[in-house]
């Protein structure tokens, strides 16, 4: 079984603002779990695939139907103390492309990440996960409160990435909306 996920990459100037903000938390906090993908990302929904191939083909039918999105970024969030995030908010056209991703995913035999289904799906940025812990993770978000950031960015990619054994996240295709 192979661990995927279908994601669309943040580019030019929020994503060196992106890049900012994840070398501040590893020089503040040493968190650098963020770090086994190397692109800030928006995660539309992933899960475990038997059959990548099949999964392949079907996505690049799905891909030539998205058009270019808008995402509007908006102040952080957080997940429990295991992740904090900067905020997407949740329009209409995103929600659309979660619902046909999900769908892709489940008609391909995916097992879904629950998280991610359109009943769930918190669309969100990711700046630190899994590796603040306790009063670390109290700090880093301490320091976020009162902070503004915000911007707003035509995406134009969608992306099928793959954890490799080693723990790291790679793109397997990436198409051009």
């Amino acid at each position: 079984m192979d661990i995927i996920g279908i994601l669309s990459v943040i580019e030019d100037q929020p994503y060196k603002e992106v890049m900012r903000l994840w070398k501040l938390f590893e020089k503040q906090y040493n968190s650098i779990g963020v770090q086994i993908f190397n692109h800030p990302n928006l995660t539309f929904q992933g899960g475990e695939v038997k059959d990548i191939k099949v999964l392949t083909r079907d996505f690049r039918d799905l891909a030539a139907e998205i058009e270019p999105f808008k995402i509007e970024v908006d102040g952080f969030g957080r997940f429990d103390k295991r992740v904090i995030y900067i905020r997407v908010m949740k329009s209409r056209e995103i929600a659309r492309i979660n619902e046909a991703v999900d769908q892709l995913l489940r008609s391909s035999g995916v097992a879904v990440f629950e998280e991610y289904t359109p009943e769930h799906w918190i669309p969100h940025i990711t700046v630190a996960m899994d590796d603040l812990v306790g009063s670390e993770f109290d700090k880093a978000w301490s320091s976020l409160s009162g902070v503004k950031f915000g911007f707003e960015q035509k995406l134009h990619n969608i992306c099928l990435v793959k954890r490799h054994s080693s723990g790291k996240i790679k793109i397997l295709k990436k198409f051009l909306l």
